[in-house]
């Protein structure tokens, strides 16, 4: 069921339905491509501090975070997923041993910061991430892509609302 679908009460245009969905989807083709399974879990990493993460495989010793986002990353966007970087190493120390680091996009362009000459790309190579793009779903894709647009207006409109209340 898509969440074209889906009846009930009117979403908030910023609502994120689409980029679940399309995160659920990228997780089963990384596990497609790895040949194993990847399962959400939170867990405590001591100190009273948990994580949650969006693939692990205790089994084979990966960890994975999945960003999906059609187009080049803008504004703060990178700063999130160098977060996600930041939380695999954490969760890496936590449990011991080296494992595999998979920061996962939708979309290559979303991945370009994260390669190249960029200080991001540097950090991938020398902290031992990897970054792995699958292709969505022609529908999945769509429908991330119209969810974006929805919540760029969103964010305008109160950009401007913000702006008119000083």
């Amino acid at each position: 069921m898509t969440s074209a679908d889906k009846s009930g009460p009117p979403r908030h245009a910023s609502d994120s339905l689409e980029q679940r969905e399309a995160e659920s989807a990228v997780l089963e083709l990384v596990q497609a491509k790895l040949g194993c399974a990847l399962v959400p879990e939170s867990f405590s990493i001591g100190d009273g501090v948990s994580v949650k993460l969006d693939g692990i495989n205790r089994d084979r010793h990966v960890l994975c975070e999945i960003y999906c986002r059609i187009g080049r990353l803008k504004g703060s966007q990178p700063d999130k997923v160098a977060a996600d970087m930041l939380k695999l190493v954490l969760v890496e120390r936590a449990l011991g041993g080296q494992w595999q680091k998979l920061i996962c996009f939708a979309d290559n362009d979303a991945a370009k910061s994260f390669r190249g000459k960029s200080w991001l790309a540097a950090a991938v190579t020398r902290m031992g991430f990897e970054i792995l793009v699958v292709e969505l779903p022609a529908e999945v894709r769509e429908q991330l892509i119209a969810a974006q647009r929805r919540q760029v207006m969103v964010n305008q409109s109160n950009s401007t609302s913000d702006d008119e209340d000083t």
